[in-house]
């Protein structure tokens, strides 16, 4: 069974398949050697970057890191503050907060990330915007056609005031599902500061003839992160969805997708600086009482 895409327009409270045919894009060869960058803050974590040079999409191997650039983070706070991130040594490229210091997110500053290299500088800027907390979440069959599937629901406020955008980051057994048939991101257009009931966020669609492949089982633990990100950040995943990129951490967008990064030598730069409020949910575990619904049918 084709899997679904969860892209949510919560004005409707709904899901909708987003891509049902993909687009392949490959890089030409003049942008090749490009510069790309993941780099995000949050106000649960750690700021990370990670710095690469693109490849043909069809290479199959490692993304090549850049070592040996500046890279620092600065707030818009008065006075603002400044962290410079370190190289990790496992990881070429990966950027992250030296031992002992800290520097996460705060909602409602702006950020400004600028890296230094010996080619290039490049800048972008982003700001982290309140997210409402998430009240709760369930597991439950969600009826498609004739078949059950197991689906997690969000139940929240969403937040006063139009130009609100949202990304949830499901986790099964703390194990975070990357793959962009898996990302969840939504506007709130026309919902703008209502209540929103079983919100379908995520839904275990497989095969009913192959149990294997399914993804929420007996035991298996679930839980939601709710985030906010930006309007730019918003249109950027629905990019990355429509395109079948896989929305992890060292995954290339194809060369076609705006970043937010610009660069002295006016190159084009792939990638995205997100910077995102966080509210976590509570923990579900698939008991018997909730496999056994599936039987209801």
């Amino acid at each position: 069974m084709k899997k679904q895409i969860y892209l949510i327009l919560i004005a409707l409270a709904g899901i909708f398949s987003s891509c049902e045919d993909v687009i392949d894009v490959d890089l030409s060869e003049e942008n090749l050697n490009l510069v790309g960058v993941e780099a995000n803050i949050t106000t649960q974590d750690e700021p990370t970057v990670f710095l690469y040079r693109t490849l043909k999409v069809n290479q199959d191997e490692g993304l090549p890191g850049i070592s040996g650039a500046q890279v620092v983070i600065t707030d818009d706070a008065s006075p603002s503050n400044q962290i410079t991130l370190v190289e990790d040594s496992q990881k070429k490229g990966l950027y992250t907060v030296a031992q002992g210091a800290s520097f996460k997110g705060v909602a409602g500053r702006e950020y400004t990330l600028t890296i230094q290299t010996p080619e290039t500088t490049l800048m972008a800027k982003e700001k982290l915007t309140a997210v409402e907390p998430i009240d709760s979440i369930i597991v439950e069959p969600s009826l498609r056609g004739d078949k059950l599937f197991l689906a997690v629901f969000s139940y929240g406020q969403e937040t006063p005031g139009k130009g609100n955008y949202y990304k949830w980051d499901i986790y099964v057994n703390d194990t975070l599902k990357y793959e962009s048939d898996r990302m969840t991101i939504a506007s709130d257009e026309l919902v703008d500061g209502n209540y929103v009931r079983k919100l379908e966020l995520f839904t275990d669609f497989h095969d009913p003839d192959k149990p294997e492949e399914r993804e929420l089982r007996l035991n298996d633990k679930v839980h939601v992160k709710q985030t906010s990100i930006s309007r730019f950040g918003y249109y950027f995943y629905l990019q990355m969805i429509n395109q079948g990129s896989t929305g992890s951490l060292f995954s290339v967008p194809p060369a076609n997708i705006k970043s937010n990064f610009s660069s002295t030598d006016g190159k084009p730069v792939l990638g995205l600086f997100v910077a995102r409020d966080v509210s976590v949910s509570n923990i579900i575990v698939i008991d018997q009482k909730i496999e056994d619904q599936l039987k209801k049918r």
